[in-house]
């Protein structure tokens, strides 16, 4: 049995209980994927689905199907899976279902009121973000991990007593949520945009009415293909000896595989690890002026980046220092556009990469300087509002965080 948490002090207006004194427990009945019919006469949910496609609150049932057969939702029921082969706390997720008559499927644990002394919406949220180390206590197994409600009914709560403070909690924290999703949606909807944006300006240019057909596909008539070796120097890096400390730590920034999540971000302006001028003297590291463009050609293959100022590079990157020809950030979008051509390229078992005689015969779009700039910068804006939402997508987050650790501890109150 799992160590439940010593007793805490119960805020005013709140009782102690344990779910099973509250609750009735079902399981789900099997539904498989091919049971699933877009046109089915009745709604459905699988357990997956309560991992990939619900949160907190169930608004909007995806799945239908023909079938008659399983276990029938009744409105307010809470949802927990029942098992999963990745890790004990990712089954620590509860969903409120405020539909009737929704067929569920095998692996669902049902948690279904016994009385009206909880709302089904703060009971989701509670169990999911306040209760989840607790419930995931109760997960057993080692490939495959299940959770049973003939176990962790035994967990102890402590609610509201109140369930109109209940709702209220549960409401807020519905608001934040909607909030949150509505910015997910305008990122996504960007970056759906951008893409497409950069096909057509990267084949069709800005205002052109003739254009060409090369070997490379279809540009403008005044483009050119040309080898980027030729329009700009391309370079690497090295990786100094890592036995001698005084080759570390002194300032220059180093990119190497460890700054792999912060490429395809536009700029690049920290790293993981500092070399020193004693570390570039006695290596084959070389410094890279500020607007460098930098592609990762293993691990990682297709990642790219501008430098935000002047900067070292270890053996896994290729560098290109753009001449008057070529705009630096004109070539990064356009090598974040080719960046699943750089993944299918590469080649190797345990590490894939890209050999430098493919960078050595590299052609690019070449676009007269003036009309570069307006390619770039048109992409330029449309990273920055997806840079903007992403910010606001983590203040909100950080937001529900709080909220949540306040309202649903009782910590602090709102008024009915």
């Amino acid at each position: 049995m799992p160590q439940l948490k010593e007793k805490q002090n119960i805020p005013s207006g709140w009782f102690e209980t344990t779910l099973e004194t509250e609750c009735d427990f079902f399981k789900g009945q099997s539904l498989a994927k091919s049971d699933i019919d877009s046109s089915g006469k009745n709604k459905c949910i699988l357990y997956g689905q309560l991992f990939t496609t619900y949160s907190e609150v169930i608004k909007d049932i995806k799945s239908r199907t023909n079938s008659d057969k399983g276990v029938v939702s009744r409105k307010g029921d809470v949802l927990v899976p029942a098992s999963t082969t990745t890790v004990a706390k990712d089954l620590a997720i509860a969903s409120a279902l405020l539909e009737d008559n929704v067929l569920l499927g095998g692996d669902i644990n049902v948690i279904r009121g016994k009385k009206n002394s909880y709302d089904p919406k703060f009971l989701a949220y509670y169990l999911t973000h306040y209760k989840n180390k607790d419930l995931s206590n109760y997960a057993q197994g080692v490939t495959i991990i299940h959770l049973s409600g003939t176990k962790f009914k035994e967990m102890s709560i402590c609610i509201p007593k109140s369930v109109s403070e209940q709702e209220k909690i549960a409401e807020i924290l519905s608001i934040v949520d909607e909030d949150i999703e509505k910015t997910k949606a305008t990122i996504k909807t960007t970056e759906k945009l951008k893409r497409g944006l950069m096909q057509e300006l990267f084949t069709r240019g800005i205002g052109h009415t003739k254009f060409q057909q090369t070997k490379n596909g279809e540009i403008p008539l005044e483009w050119n293909f040309e080898l980027l070796d030729s329009v700009s120097k391309r370079g690497s890096g090295h990786t100094p000896n890592k036995q001698i400390p005084e080759y570390y730590n002194g300032g220059i920034k180093w990119i190497s595989l460890a700054d792999s999540k912060l490429l395809d971000h536009g700029e690049i302006s920290k790293t993981k690890i500092n070399i020193s001028v004693e570390g570039i003297s006695n290596s084959s590291a070389v410094l890279h002026p500020k607007g460098t463009v930098l592609l990762s050609r293993d691990a990682g293959v297709g990642k790219s980046a501008v430098m935000a100022e002047t900067m070292a590079v270890s053996q896994h990157f290729i560098t290109w220092t753009c001449s008057e020809k070529l705009n630096n950030w004109y070539l990064y979008y356009y090598l974040q556009l080719q960046k699943s051509v750089f993944e299918r390229i590469a080649v190797g078992s345990t590490i894939k990469t890209i050999g430098l005689e493919f960078f050595r015969k590299y052609k690019v779009p070449v676009a007269p300087i003036t009309e570069q700039q307006k390619i770039a910068d048109m992409l330029l804006a449309v990273d920055e509002k997806i840079s903007i939402n992403k910010k606001l997508l983590a203040k909100q987050t950080e937001l529900k965080k709080g909220l949540m650790q306040d309202l649903l501890s009782g910590n602090k109150r709102i008024s009915i």
